[in-house]
């Protein structure tokens, strides 16, 4: 786990550190010249529509991809809130021959939807849902 260590020291100098460590951290104050500590769990949020996933380039950096945030090089998955955007979804209006027809499609559920008529004689396959799936390369 990676702990966030802030330390303050008698002469007003201030120390920030991540650290990994699999046992809690505990650091006394005054012992070294130290005034007060603090210790947290150190987590990185990340937004991404995939898992995280670790990169490492050939220098040592290492990056949660594919959003490439850096981070501490013994970061693992359990140091990373992972959470998936909401998309929005895709509307379009059409003129047809008996008005305007609104056209959906949601990618969170992955669904079509049409105001025609043609919508629910063709069971959901219509021509305005046809071109927004084309559209969608689908």
């Amino acid at each position: 786990m990676l702990y966030n260590v802030t330390i303050v020291y008698e002469d007003g100098k201030t120390s920030n550190e991540l650290i990994k460590s699999n046992v809690p951290i505990c650091l006394k104050p005054k012992q070294n010249g130290i005034k007060s500590t603090s210790v947290s769990v150190h987590k990185y949020d990340v937004e991404q529509l995939y898992p995280p996933t670790f990169f490492t380039d050939g220098k040592g950096k290492k990056y949660i991809i594919p959003s490439w945030i850096e981070v501490h090089p013994e970061t693992t998955v359990d140091d990373v809130n992972w959470t998936k955007p909401k998309l929005k979804k895709e509307i379009v209006k059409t003129e047809g021959s008996m008005g305007v027809y609104k056209t959906t499609y949601d990618p969170n559920k992955k669904t079509y939807k049409c105001s025609c008529m043609g919508f629910w004689r063709s069971k959901g396959n219509c021509k305005h849902v046809k071109a927004l799936k084309s559209n969608n390369n689908e």
